[in-house]
């Protein structure tokens, strides 16, 4: 698809430039396994209850996107994000429960290492630096999960998968705009940013791809 692979495009550009820690993440077994249904399903709950904690760690990463915004726009582009995410978690309750994970369970489960590791990365990087370092180590995350969908509906027989309803998701209109959004919206950052240097943020969506990876390795431990 051009969205992902559109060379102007500053993210084309970190993925190839980090074509390794790229395929560690988005073809991690993980993957390959929910595409075809079988991976675990012990392991896709403590993923779905680990991303539930993920989410609430994000809200607190765009509130220091809104605080570091340079324009009234950019501060809104934050805030409505939050919002979207508020409602998402609310969503996530329902769509856990239709795999047998109780509210109770994920307000009690502890947040793993993993996990706090890339999203406690990304805050680090976005009280050091500008947005534009902040949303480029949140790009494997947020553009990635709409190619990663992309490329699991490609697969003929991805319905007959029992994560179907994450492929879904992911590879819905609704989720493809928001990668497309995001997309350029880097693009943006990077075109007004004066202090930017393209193997800096290489080097922060390097590290950020592979920490996403461990959060998929993470779910079988």
């Amino acid at each position: 698809m051009k969205l992902y692979n559109n060379k102007k495009n500053l993210f084309y550009k970190l993925k190839k430039n980090s074509i390794k820690s790229w395929k560690k993440y988005t073809e991690h077994s993980f993957i390959k396994e929910l595409g075809d249904g079988t991976l675990n399903t012990s392991v896709f709950k403590e993923y779905l209850i680990q991303d539930y904690i993920f989410l609430q760690r994000f809200m607190r990463i765009l509130a220091l996107s809104a605080y570091k915004a340079r324009s009234i726009e950019d501060m809104n582009r934050s805030v409505d994000f939050i919002m979207a995410i508020k409602h998402e978690l609310k969503l996530h309750v329902h769509y856990c429960k239709k795999f047998g994970i109780s509210k109770n369970k994920i307000l009690k489960a502890k947040e793993r290492k993993e996990n706090k590791a890339y999203t406690n990365y990304v805050m680090k990087v976005g009280i050091k630096k500008s947005n534009l370092e902040l949303f480029t180590a949140l790009s494997p995350c947020v553009i990635g999960y709409g190619e990663i969908g992309y490329n699991l509906k490609k697969n003929k027989n991805w319905k007959k998968s029992k994560y179907s309803s994450w492929i879904k998701m992911y590879s819905s209109k609704e989720y493809q705009s928001v990668a497309k959004d995001n997309i350029a919206y880097l693009d943006y950052l990077y075109k007004i940013n004066k202090k930017k240097n393209i193997k800096s943020l290489i080097t922060i969506f390097k590290k950020a791809s592979e920490l996403e990876a461990n959060f998929w390795q993470m779910a079988y431990k």
